[in-house]
């Protein structure tokens, strides 16, 4: 035998210098030095060797001469290699033999392959994935024939034993204990505990602490699971995920660490047809940054619902290999809307970082920002706003009677999942005090437990509102920017008197704003959403019929700010609301004015005056703007688009 010295040796000259590339996932590093270990010269001819102690060739020392040294220095017996591999330990360490090895791809090496596959070995059982995280070392290697022959501490052994029969190279390896099976650090007890060990391994094995990426691609592949007969029957297949998921996470003493311990995932080559199967990677890594789907069976957008607006943080996907590349080509428009953040989608650019910022500062409507409507009759709406926050706010006792009757009824819904302002560092819900009677339809779905949070008539309104925190919301007329204000004229309102029974004319009210939370200590900002049905009555005139009000985390005022900001300004604490725009029409703009423009139109370009209207609502009301737009679509004009040929 010829034992591995301390002294390192001199680097080899000549073909020797050359070193192969490691492969992909680093499995085969060829000829590379490993820091800490002298490399390991080519393995022996096998049979019989004559060792008698004296220098070998190339300077390196028999090992029987090295036990003598050892011996004279420490002044006690040399404990032989015979009796090391019959205590199967000495100094703490555990002997293991590593056969099968010498005919891989590797055997070119200048040392037959031993570091790479040293390097290999301890990278594959070390444990890299966890709060536990723990990097085994194998402390001693010797060549023997062709066998190696590697000391590590016995709670690293057991990582290295769980990988005989793995392949390395183009060969599997087979791992054995000498001198008697390995005692395990914790003993598992169960199948339970059997399975999840195998699993950790699993993952483990297949998870990159350098790139932060969790290779999960072709599973059904991988060589302990084929061994563990993972995917013989649909039963233990269909357990198989979920199971390795939730292994994953108690592998971490907090998601953060989690969070931040795997930002890369690919489900590559696992002939998914749909997502039921990987589901729950959305739910134990919902933070992830880049996702590989490759190469599998979606054949429709319908098959990856489960996952819409499940990563937030996703700016990487991959879907190429799939069928939906043919049968929906277009499939990548709504794909890029289910993820805000994402960058590239199959190695393309979809998003700039400008893009991202864009978005991010203000809320993503589904419709452009217009102007607030305010259509109103004899400043009833008006008066209503102004008088119910600040009783709102303060003295709900006396608000009650003065809008309510026995016929109104009033609801509260708690949204928890509401986007928060991405400028403002608030905490997050608090929403204890308020959920008990929350009446969210997504949340409550059967129908006692909904009607029972709709409170009906004074008393019961009176009694909810009082169980709601002291609020101060912004003064309307110093304040007006976080408001939003939007009233219409609406038939068929309920008659409290029953003389109408087609129901009279009243107002539709929605107000978006903020507020802040008055309770112990320092105010909470929230925003909220609220939406009013008056109808005539009441002692003040008017009564509320419906009163339903949406409480947010505070989301801020962008998506209602003027878009003019800058060059804007608060109105006096004597200024009143401004006079309503016409319907449909931006702010300034009167009904006669309109009128004419659109008659303009209509001379210039022979449109409908529907026709041009349209263009006009498209862009805003320019003029100029309408004309440019007519001349993009005027080729796809159907012809009853025109009221007069143009030329």
């Amino acid at each position: 035998m010829v034992a591995r010295q301390n002294a390192p040796r001199a680097a080899p000259r000549g073909p020797a210098a050359s070193r192969r590339k490691a492969d992909r996932d680093g499995d085969l590093a060829m000829g590379l030095p490993i820091k800490g270990r002298a490399a390991v010269g080519k393995a022996p001819p096998t049979g019989p060797r004559k060792d008698n102690g004296r220098p070998a060739r190339g300077g390196i020392l028999g090992a029987n001469a090295q036990r003598e040294i050892l011996r004279q220095a420490s002044g006690t017996r040399e404990v032989t290699m015979k009796e090391e591999r019959a205590n199967g330990l000495r100094g703490g360490l555990v002997e293991l033999k590593v056969t099968g090895w010498n005919k891989s791809k590797a055997s070119s090496d200048a040392d037959g392959g031993v570091a790479s596959l040293i390097k290999w070995l301890e990278k594959k059982s070390s444990i890299r994935l966890g709060s536990r995280a723990r990097n085994v070392k194998i402390r001693k290697s010797i060549v023997d024939g062709t066998d190696l022959i590697v000391k590590v501490a016995a709670e690293d052994a057991v990582g290295i034993l769980r990988m005989n029969g793995f392949g390395w190279a183009g060969v599997n390896v087979t791992i054995q204990r000498l001198g008697g099976p390995v005692q395990e650090p914790t003993k598992v007890s169960s199948e339970a505990e059997k399975t999840k060990a195998m699993l950790r391994g699993v993952l483990e094995r297949r998870y990159d602490l350098d790139s932060r990426f969790l290779n999960l691609s072709q599973l059904a592949q991988d060589e302990e699971l084929k061994n563990q007969h993972i995917f013989d029957s649909k039963s233990t297949a269909s357990k198989f995920f979920p199971a390795m998921m939730r292994v994953l996470e108690l592998s971490f003493d907090k998601p953060e660490e989690r969070d931040a311990a795997i930002t890369s995932v690919s489900l590559a080559n696992n002939d998914l047809a749909d997502l039921t199967a990987v589901t729950t990677l959305s739910q134990t890594l919902p933070k992830i940054q880049n996702l590989d789907l490759s190469n599998n069976k979606f054949a429709k957008l319908e098959n990856l619902h489960s996952w819409r607006r499940r990563f937030a943080q996703l700016q990487h996907l991959i879907l190429t290999g799939n069928p939906i590349e043919q049968n929906e080509p277009n499939y990548h428009t709504e794909v890029i809307n289910w993820y805000p953040k994402l960058r590239q989608l199959n190695g393309v650019q979809v998003r700039t970082e400008e893009d991202i910022a864009k978005k991010n500062s203000i809320t993503d409507l589904p419709f452009p920002i217009r102007s607030p409507h305010f259509q109103d009759e004899g400043g009833i709406a008006e008066q209503f706003v102004r008088m119910f926050f600040a009783g709102f706010d303060n003295d709900r006792a006396g608000l009650v009677p003065h809008y309510y009757d026995e016929q109104s009824e009033f609801s509260y819904a708690v949204n928890t999942q509401a986007p928060r302002d991405p400028n403002e560092k608030t905490a997050g819900g608090e929403w204890e005090g308020y959920l008990k009677n929350s009446r969210n339809l997504k949340k409550i779905t059967q129908l006692p437990a909904r009607q029972a949070r709709k409170y009906r008539g004074t008393k019961a309104v009176a009694e909810i509102m009082a169980m709601l925190p002291t609020t101060k919301h912004p003064d309307l007329a110093a304040e007006a920017r976080k408001w939003m204000v939007e009233a219409k004229m609406v038939p068929g309102v309920p008659d409290a008197t029953g003389a109408s029974p087609a129901g009279v004319d009243g107002f539709l009210i929605t107000v978006h704003g903020e507020f802040d939370e008055l309770k112990a200590g320092q105010p909470k900002k929230r925003s909220f959403d609220r939406t009013f049905v008056l109808g005539p009555g009441g002692i003040a005139g008017v009564r509320i019929v419906s009163d339903m009000l949406t409480l947010r985390t505070y989301g801020g005022i962008q998506a209602f700010e003027p878009e003019n900001f800058d060059n804007w300004t608060e109105p006096t604490a004597n200024a009143s609301i401004p006079e309503p725009a016409a319907p449909g029409l931006p702010a300034g703009l009167s009904i006669q004015q309109a009128e004419q423009m659109i008659n303009q139109l209509v001379q210039q370009t022979g449109l409908t005056a529907g026709y041009a209207k349209d263009c006009f609502d498209q862009v805003g009301w320019n003029y100029d703007g309408a004309v440019e737009a007519f001349g993009r679509v005027r080729g796809q004009l159907p012809a009853n688009a025109f009221a007069t040929p143009t030329a």
